[in-house]
């Protein structure tokens, strides 16, 4: 299969399109399939919460020391070399991963796939950029983002299938053909595969900097289980990310050889988009973890169907985003579109932060639904119009960054909820804990319509059991209401990018 890698205006190749979408998919997919499996992977290696979670921060940690300095590897070894090893080194990794004898062997493999897996979504979004004609970007940016966006939503899904009725090794397992898959629509037998060049590269700076990225993502995503700021462990890494970061700006200025092209922030779409980008990985990803959550804790739907309840929201958003970019974004300033699916998504959010404990399969599904054309809005606009001014050669630098502060706004994302739902869930407990005892009539009626005494203990352990319910319920209201809040501080970021239909920013139109 040929796969030409380099920029044309003709038709792409319809086999690289989707060998790059599969490219995409593996990488993005492996976040929340595996997240499926966690309690039967502990029990396999007979883990507790905590340790197991290494297995997790091990990958992210390694996504984004590597994802950033994607553009030095294009520029070094080439586009084709950089896809080739990184899913050949992605597939052995979950090979490896699946053989796992150890939960340290585990947490060793997963860092090495997410180090080769890392480079996969930058190369896979440059390559679809040079694949289409400038005017058309936003097709291009459309067929990326089914993958970067909906593979997530479907993840939960694969993985509770396969958890269901297969061992937890074969959610690494999946990924064998569909790495060969991805790597024989990409490959091109006419094309060198070595096409880089040596250039000069500050190795100085880029440990600043993964040491900054590493202890940055060591306390999201270890912080919740350590009580923050109440452990010493977070308090280490939390100044060693902040150094760290700091020493790599002050060396980085004015050098011409740094790993990460800071000179791309020159350009106010690209630094705006980038910006956007965090808050929006923020939120989406908080609601991607909180969803199959709240389905499961609550509603108790086994892992499976928690995840097919989110099926048609990435239905809604594949369809859409395709529609929407080739017929709707050529024609209309794509700023107000971006703004329609921040306002859809707050709605969204907020429908799900009015839920009941009595709530059906639909109301969750809804929601669901209009989340799903909010993300067909924003999500391919929003990378049209962060890269609208980026020239070819650097697309692979820019996208690395894109990608790398995406990851790293849905980690801090999670954190925030996560953290916010224990505490809020504990506000909860105690209060409507405190308004149980013999002076509420409505216990007694509770228990008298149940048939028991309130005195019986089996009484007092089922109304702890309603209570705590009550309590979980109402503390996931508060956080879709937070995450509805996260996309609506969105919209004035928006304004300050430029219009891509006339390239001119929204202000200039006030002075004339």
């Amino acid at each position: 299969m040929s796969a030409q890698l380099t920029a044309s205006d003709e038709k792409p190749n319809i086999g690289l399109v989707i060998g790059v979408m599969l490219v995409a998919t593996i990488e993005t997919l492996d976040i929340t399939v595996v997240n499926i499996a966690l309690p039967h992977i502990m029990g396999s290696f007979g883990a507790t919460p905590d340790q197991v979670t290494w297995m997790i921060t091990s990958y992210v940690i390694a996504t984004v020391i590597v994802m950033p300095i994607t553009g030095y590897f294009v520029s070094r070894f080439g586009r084709q070399m950089t896809m080739y090893v990184g899913v050949i080194g992605f597939t052995i990794a979950s090979v490896a991963c699946g053989f796992s004898w150890s939960l340290a062997s585990l947490v060793f493999f997963r860092f090495l796939q997410g180090a080769f897996g890392a480079v996969l979504v930058p190369i896979s979004q440059s390559i679809l950029l040079a694949a289409f004609p400038r005017e058309k970007a936003n097709q291009a940016m459309a067929i990326w983002g089914l993958a970067i966006m909906v593979a997530p939503i479907m993840g939960p899904v694969i993985g509770g299938y396969i958890t269901e009725r297969w061992t937890w090794h074969w959610v690494f397992f999946i990924n064998i053909p569909l790495g060969l898959l991805a790597l024989f629509l990409v490959f091109d037998k006419n094309a060198p595969i070595y096409g880089g060049k040596k250039i000069n590269a500050d190795w100085g700076g880029f440990l600043l900097l993964a040491i900054a990225l590493a202890s940055f993502q060591t306390v999201l995503d270890q912080g919740h289980m350590r009580h923050w700021f109440e452990s010493k462990f977070v308090w280490f890494f939390s100044w060693l990310a902040l150094c760290a970061f700091f020493s790599f700006i002050v060396r980085a200025r004015g050098r011409t050889d740094n790993f990460v092209d800071i000179r791309l922030f020159s350009d106010r779409n690209f630094t705006f988009g980038c910006l956007l980008m965090a808050g929006y990985g923020m939120a989406m990803y908080s609601n991607i973890v909180m969803w199959p959550l709240l389905a499961q804790s609550v509603f108790n739907y086994p892992a499976d169907q928690a995840g097919w309840i989110m099926a048609p929201r990435g239905f809604v958003s594949a369809v859409l985003m395709i529609a929407i970019s080739a017929w709707i974004a050529p024609r209309v300033d794509t700023r107000w579109i971006m703004a329609i699916g921040l306002i859809l998504s707050a709605l969204a959010a907020y429908s799900m932060g009015t839920l009941s404990l009595e709530a059906g399969r639909m109301s969750l599904i809804v929601p669901g639904l209009i989340m799903g054309l909010a993300m067909a809005c924003v999500f391919a606009q929003l990378s049209t119009s962060t890269f609208a001014n980026i020239a070819p050669e650097k697309s692979s630098d820019a996208a690395g960054i894109y990608n790398a502060v995406r990851g790293v706004g849905g980690s801090i994302g999670i954190a925030i909820t996560s953290t916010f739902l224990v505490q809020r869930e504990q506000v909860y407990w105690q209060y409507l804990g405190s308004n149980v005892n013999e002076l509420n009539s409505a216990a007694y009626l509770w228990a008298e319509k149940n048939g028991m005494e309130l005195e019986d203990s089996i009484a007092v352990s089922r109304l702890a059991e309603e209570v705590s319910r009550h309590a979980e319920m109402l503390s996931f209201n508060d956080v879709f209401a937070l995450i509805g809040i996260m996309f609506l501080s969105l919209l004035p970021l928006l304004f300050f990018m430029n219009n891509t239909l006339t390239g001119r920013h929204w202000l200039s139109n006030l002075k004339e």
